[in-house]
């Protein structure tokens, strides 16, 4: 589902406004089909508030001009905000968005439009989510999604500069209230799905947004969830909260195993053997490991690459499975504008963590680059492959289903 809609309606209802949904995924991908079935869902004067990926935003921009022409007003945020060109819509917003910033956007785009920017604060928020987001434009994925996606907090505090989320500086946290209120309303929505991700960038690095997610679960039972954290926040605490809330798999960050590397990119860790014990823990805990693995880094070497992938395979009865990323030097990751000169492909749909590199690295071609980041795709689909034969075996062993 593309959740930024249940946020952005509610606040937009907050504002005191009203709102509708688009949906185009099912549309080629042509601006003046996309533009078309805008406009048949608005009237001229209307908003048109976009959120692109890098993948469709010359998509985005093409539809944009189009809606512009029919006397729709367009507003641009999102990931890629930062790289719209000047003119090509109505209202760019970049940053954090809240309710009373809705209003204002709207106002903006009405008489002068332009640029409107809300960076976060440094550091742990005052200020409470005490609104819930609204599912109501989502309906049409009743029934159709296999897990649920659900923040406790928003934003993170580490500062890795290859993390497209570090630009957040700030963690923000959901109100309990709020999040029962969430809650409630999935659960209304789509009864049948009982998986939930956690999007906390980082579980456990506030232990509020923690004791919320338990308590608001402890009488909701049945649920499982998916969380995502940072190894450094890999404590017993944290390890007794996932158990309590029933957490089943847990993403780990581990990108490269050149922990050298790691830390120029600002990604803290306590190396290599201190990872295995962490990942260790969590196994002995009977939760599976995924682990997010990346490509493409700047610094990244023949041995760094080696380096890697030898630990994965020495670790490998512990790794379940895998997220495997090659980097994109987005405009809101903290390399950006290090990296900018070295961009040599500008056409965003070729910015995509399953192709190659767009950029230059400092110690790689690009096409080497690429041949390692598919090495390490082998590796993955290998461990993962044993895994599964080694649950077959077990299972025929035992005379039970290996599900």
């Amino acid at each position: 589902m593309p959740l930024w809609v249940a946020h952005l309606t509610a606040l937009i209802r907050v504002a005191g406004l009203d709102s509708a949904f688009c949906d185009l995924s099912r549309r080629p991908a042509d601006a003046q089909e996309c533009a078309d079935h805008v406009q048949e869902a608005s009237d001229p004067g209307d908003l048109i508030l976009m959120s692109p990926l890098a993948q469709n935003m010359g998509l985005a921009l093409e539809t944009a001009a189009l809606l512009r022409t029919a006397g729709r007003r367009v507003v641009i945020g999102g990931n890629m905000a930062p790289l719209v060109p000047a003119g090509a819509v109505d209202l760019v917003h970049r940053g954090q968005l809240d309710p009373t910033l809705v209003g204002k956007l709207v106002r903006l785009a009405t008489s002068g439009g332009g640029e409107i920017v809300n960076p976060p604060g440094r550091g742990r928020s005052a200020n409470l989510i005490d609104w819930a987001p609204d599912y109501r434009h989502l309906d049409g994925y009743r029934g159709r999604v296999p897990l649920l996606r659900l923040n406790a907090s928003h934003g993170c505090l580490y500062s890795c500069s290859f993390c497209g989320d570090a630009w957040t500086n700030q963690l923000v946290l959901v109100d309990r209230a709020a999040l029962a209120a969430e809650v409630d309303e999935l659960t209304k929505r789509f009864p049948d799905t009982r998986l939930v991700y956690i999007g906390d960038k980082t579980f456990g690095q506030s232990k509020e947004a923690t004791r919320n997610l338990v308590e608001v679960f402890r009488d909701r039972p049945g649920f499982q969830f998916v969380v995502q954290t940072h190894v450094m926040q890999v404590r017993p605490w944290v390890i007794d909260a996932m158990r309590e809330l029933g957490v089943v798999a847990v993403e780990l960050g581990f990108e490269s195993g050149d922990s050298q590397l790691l830390a120029r990119l600002n990604k803290l860790s306590r190396g290599l053997d201190d990872y295995a014990e962490k990942i260790r823990m969590l196994d002995d805990a009977g939760m599976k490991i995924v682990l997010n693995v990346l490509g493409g880094l700047d610094e990244e070497t023949e041995v760094s690459h080696r380096e890697t992938v030898e630990w994965l395979w020495d670790n490998r009865s512990m790794l379940w499975l895998f997220n495997l990323y090659n980097f994109v030097p987005y405009p809101l990751v903290p390399d950006f504008p290090r990296l900018r000169d070295r961009i040599f492909d500008w056409d965003f749909a070729n910015w995509r963590e399953d192709c190659p590199p767009v950029y230059r690295p400092q110690n790689l071609t690009p096409e080497r680059s690429w041949e390692l980041f598919t090495e390490k795709v082998d590796v993955a689909h290998r461990i993962v492959r044993e895994g599964i034969e080694m649950a077959f075996r077990g299972a025929e062993q035992g005379c039970g289903s290996p599900a």
